[in-house]
């Protein structure tokens, strides 16, 4: 299937475009980086991590919004076009890295203007990518993620260099998460479609209802979390623990109100098919697709069949990136 051409025709149509991790490899970009003229400052965020298991740490604190002359934000425009539509990049679970800008590229190629940054710097916070990939809850990252995320959607409204009616969003693993939710809390009259790779419903959940249409994306090979290897990705299900205590709680109405660290404790999450199918019937612009020969994060490079241990001792299947081949045929 030529994924690519149905993601064009998703954006044109007013829908949209996949990958979050360590050791990416970074493909070389044209395009015109812009200077930090539009510069919005925000107060200083007021976050600090708190050890709750050995090696497990929640972040405590606001959460800061975006702020536009953060050293980590990365503004672009595709050569030769006025006024383009814009894609912006929610980051996955380590932090902004070369996966993140390796989409933003080919999204500059499609003729979109791209918005790239790092959640976690805008929040002082400048540990490692391995340290907030097997370190940090599920819920901190996506709602330091979220915030800032949000922030952003509201920055590009008032963005004279980008047609503020056709923004897009493209969320990676961690930032799928927060893509979804994004999805149930803008306005459709400025939001044309939002695109999450790598879904999970643990951390921030998942939105009862959604104002904009959203396109999910798995690879086949995608066992990102799993116990066993062959638990994928779309299947996966976590204790309601992991969706965090309820008065942390910035994002839309949703999984989490019912099923957190608060209430229901003792109860599963629901997968991402599950939230997927429960979408499709109540009649909500989604869809959902699989990608040959592609694990989780499919850009960050080759296939790479790892595991991984969360804190101290929780070890998981994670195997991430794809072929070429695969990358190819999603780009054809």
């Amino acid at each position: 299937m030529k994924h690519l051409n149905k993601l064009v025709a998703f954006f044109l149509v007013g829908f949209i475009f996949s990958a979050s991790i360590l050791m990416a490899q970074e493909i070389g970009s044209g395009v015109l980086k812009v200077s930090a003229e539009i510069c919005d400052r925000y107060p200083s965020p007021k976050v600090n991590f708190l050890e709750i298991a050995p090696k497990f740490f929640i972040v405590q604190g606001s959460a800061a919004d975006f702020d536009s002359c953060n050293s980590s934000v990365d503004f672009k425009l595709p050569p030769d076009k006025i006024n383009p539509p814009i894609v912006i990049i929610a980051h996955g679970g380590g932090g902004s890295g070369a996966s993140e800008r390796n989409i933003a590229i080919e999204f500059n190629k499609l003729g979109f203007a791209t918005l790239n940054f790092d959640a976690f710097k805008m929040n002082g916070l400048n540990n490692d990518s391995l340290f907030w990939a097997e370190h940090v809850s599920n819920e901190s990252r996506q709602r330091l993620i979220y915030k800032a995320t949000l922030g952003a959607y509201k920055w590009a409204i008032t963005n004279n260099k980008i047609d503020s009616t056709r923004i897009f969003f493209h969320g990676i693993s961690n930032g799928a998460s927060v893509v979804v939710n994004i999805a149930a809390a803008v306005d459709p009259k400025y939001v044309k479609g939002v695109f999450a790779e790598g879904l999970m419903t643990s951390g921030l959940g998942v939105p009862d209802r959604i104002n904009v249409p959203v396109r999910l994306t798995f690879g086949k090979l995608d066992n990102y979390g799993g116990r066993k290897e062959d638990e994928w990705r779309w299947l996966l299900k976590e204790s309601c623990k992991a969706n965090g205590r309820s008065n942390l709680f910035i994002q839309p109405s949703g999984s989490a109100q019912r099923c957190n660290f608060d209430s229901n404790s003792e109860q599963m999450t629901e997968s991402p098919i599950e939230w997927f199918e429960s979408q499709k019937s109540a009649n909500a612009d989604i869809d959902i697709w699989f990608i040959d020969n592609a694990a989780h994060d499919m850009f960050a490079g080759s296939l790479n069949k790892q595991t991984r241990t969360w804190g101290s001792n929780d070890k998981r299947y994670a195997w991430t990136g794809g072929s070429s081949e695969s990358r190819q045929k999603f780009l054809e």
